[in-house]
């Protein structure tokens, strides 16, 4: 994936345009100077590069921290507060761009591949709003350039939101099926995730679908998930699923201004020994001698022996919770690991991030036939596939991944409890520093593993429950916003309430 630098400025104009105006865009007066259309690839790495960018939340972000996978001991630069507030912003200026892509793309063959991957974004976009804060206008939104236009929407249920979601993931599939047999597997301008690969976004998009069905798994009587889920992975021929590593949507960084790896060289002066590993995290991989962790981690300078380079006594993490001061004082004296000095400063380009997955996947349908909604499955095979997965993207060796699948705490317990506590805590593992606040979700929504809290949590010894409604909504959609707060949590916008997806 290369890296892509877009002017925005013709596209938001075009944009706004052709979404917001009052004025019919038929009856503008043409200025052959300026342009009048966008082509639907430059709107398409429009939407990409907000997807790209993953908001705040890619490797080392404070969304990383929250996820508990590292922690920070200089109170300057961050803390360790739970007390959250405010989502920065919804995404329907995003949103936007991708009905403005559905449009122009129009006619350009008749099964519309830019639409088929559109059904895809809205909801890509509605979920990464919706289980952030609740309730979400969907229904009315996007609607400013409609015959009534409607500039403050009403606020649409959480369930109301995940069952357009639904159809919308459903629906996408069927399209960009008919657009392959139309167009092929390559033929999408603008698309630097997978390079106009039509087979890639499919599989992309029905293991993004898992993973939406798999997050509603306490609504199951109300949205039929386990029914969805099994229609999924018994018909394979209709919804293709990544198959391994090399299917993985991912952003890849590298020695390029704004692309930078987050820990790289020029960082290293600023937050070598700032940035501690989670205990949260480090713990699980220490308690089973999991390679991994000398991967990901440096053995804390003031316990290592040379003598004893893999004495995992040496590898030690800090709490969430833990006071910063305390942190800072044995942070100086090098009784802490930090991230691996080789693996993520020694070049610009670290890691590929992963944004949607084969691991996540795999432990995703083991988790579905632990819990039954899948008859005939092996879940096994697929808790085994996603660990492999994961150190395979570390480049653990073969015989060390042979080693640890033969730990007796790693080997599968069976489709009871013990077998669900294995694949969830891997399944966290294997989020480490990817994919967002995924790793979060499956906690808030599972408890596995339990996260850590103490004195520099600042909300009462609690993990919130979601984010605050954006300031923007109570200044220009108030009477709506201040409804559907009233519906879901009591008029107060708390952020240790209970949406109802997690009900």
């Amino acid at each position: 994936m290369k890296t892509y630098n877009l002017k925005k400025g013709v596209t938001l104009v075009i944009i706004s345009v052709l979404l917001f105006s009052c004025t019919p865009f038929e009856d503008l007066t043409n200025d052959p100077n300026k342009a009048t259309s966008v082509p639907p690839s430059m709107l398409l790495s429009e939407v990409l590069q907000v997807v790209n960018n993953v908001g705040g939340e890619g490797p080392w972000s404070d969304a990383q921290r929250d996820n508990q996978f590292w922690v920070i001991s200089f109170d300057y630069y961050g803390n360790q507060d739970y007390n959250w507030g405010a989502i920065n912003s919804y995404r329907y200026n995003t949103l936007a761009n991708v009905v403005a892509m559905e449009k122009e793309a129009k006619g350009l063959d008749s099964q519309n591949k830019y639409e088929a991957l559109a059904k895809f974004f809205k909801a890509y976009f509605y979920d990464y709003m919706a289980k952030r804060v609740g309730d979400i206008p969907l229904s009315e939104s996007l609607k400013g350039d409609a015959e009534i236009s409607i500039t403050k929407p009403k606020y649409d249920s959480q369930k109301d939101v995940y069952t357009a979601v639904l159809d919308l993931l459903e629906a996408a599939n069927d399209q960009i099926t008919l657009a392959k047999s139309e167009v092929g597997t390559s033929a999408v301008l603008g698309d630097f995730f997978f390079n106009g690969d039509l087979d890639k976004w499919q599989r992309t998009i029905n293991s993004f679908h898992l993973r939406v069905l798999i997050n509603l798994s306490k609504k199951n009587s109300e949205l039929s998930v386990a029914s969805k889920f099994n229609t999924i992975i018994s018909n394979p021929s209709k919804y293709p699923l990544l198959r391994g590593l090399e299917d993985n949507m991912v952003r890849n960084f590298g020695d390029e201004q704004g692309n930078r790896y987050e820990l790289n060289p020029s960082s290293y002066g600023f937050n070598r020994n700032r940035n501690i590993m989670g205990a949260t995290y480090l713990n699980l991989l220490k308690n089973n001698n999991d390679p991994r962790i000398y991967v990901v981690a440096d053995p804390a300078p003031f316990y290592f022996n040379a003598n004893d380079p893999k004495n995992l006594n040496a590898y030690v993490a800090a709490n969430s919770g833990d006071d910063q001061g305390q942190m800072q004082t044995d942070s100086d004296a090098g009784k802490y690991s930090y991230p691996n000095e080789s693996r993520y400063y020694s070049n610009f380009q670290g890691e590929p991030y992963i944004q949607i997955g084969y691991s996540e996947q795999e432990f995703t349908i083991a988790e579905a036939i632990n819990r039954g909604w899948i008859s005939g499955g092996n879940a096994e095979s697929h808790y085994l596939n996603g660990i492999k997965a994961s150190m395979q993207f570390y480049g653990v060796a073969q015989d060390d991944i042979d080693t640890f699948l033969l730990n007796s705490n790693v080997v599968y317990g069976g489709n009871n409890t013990t077998g669900l506590n294995q694949i969830l805590t891997q399944k966290y593992i294997a989020f480490f520093n990817n994919s967002g606040r995924e790793s979060y979700f499956n906690y808030r929504r599972t408890g596995i593993p339990a996260f850590n809290v103490g004195p520099a949590n600042n909300n009462g010894g609690k993990i919130p429950l979601r984010w605050r409604y954006p300031v923007s909504e109570f200044e220009n959609n108030s009477s709506n916003v201040k409804a559907a707060l009233s519906s879901q949590f009591g008029g107060t916008d708390d952020i240790n309430a209970q949406m109802w997806m997690i009900k």
